[in-house]
């Protein structure tokens, strides 16, 4: 039992851990993407300035000190100021999950336990792949939405550029990049794992 809730805790890092590297990984993207998305065309600011809002948010959104949200050249709504707070606890929680469940992880694979979990990381590694295979192919949206219907459970995600512009400067394409980036580094880990399981049965025939 123990162990089973030990090989759960790791898909809870598998998951905390490829978000936050994902997190991370979204800033020099963004950065890199603002021309390329045509960003300063769209919204009439220049890149400077597309590129310092920005930064705010994501200070904000990662730094559990700063507890009011100012975007200079944005305005916001209630609506948008909460989802933004609700992302910042998701955030949080994300890194808090990594470095929390970083030393039991460690131990699952330092202790080999991964070998009794063949077959779940087999499914881990399934879902995933199914779940990449749908928003390659134009599915995209829906897992956006589903993601967005389950873990905020009002509409302030539904953002009006009217009342909440900074939604210009977030183009879908861009979360679908993290999104990708988020499913690779996942892959990445299980993939490892399930190599390490199959070279020990390996190992253990010979």
């Amino acid at each position: 039992m123990k162990t089973k809730a030990h090989f759960l805790l790791t898909i809870i890092w598998s998951i905390s851990a490829s978000a936050t590297l994902t997190i991370l990984a979204a800033i020099p993207l963004f950065h890199g993407l603002i021309n390329i998305f045509q960003l300063p065309e769209l919204t009439y600011l220049s890149e400077k300035t597309i590129s310092y809002n920005f930064d705010k948010l994501m200070r904000y959104l990662l730094n559990p000190a700063i507890q009011k949200l100012n975007m200079p050249d944005f305005t916001s709504s209630q609506a948008g100021l909460k989802h933004f707070a609700d992302v910042k606890q998701l955030f949080l929680l994300a890194i808090l999950l990594t470095v929390v469940l970083l030393v039991p992880t460690f131990l699952f694979i330092k202790k080999k336990r991964y070998i009794q979990f063949y077959q779940g990381i087999k499914i881990c590694l399934v879902i995933s792949v199914f779940i990449g295979i749908i928003a390659l192919f134009g599915g995209f949206d829906s897992i956006f939405i589903s993601f967005h219907q389950i873990f905020f459970r009002d509409a302030t995600w539904l953002f009006d550029p009217a009342t909440d512009p900074v939604i210009n400067i977030l183009p879908e394409n861009y979360f679908m990049l993290c999104f990708m980036i988020f499913g690779v580094i996942y892959m990445v880990f299980w993939s490892y794992l399930l190599l390490k399981t199959k070279r020990s049965f390996s190992n253990e025939k010979n």
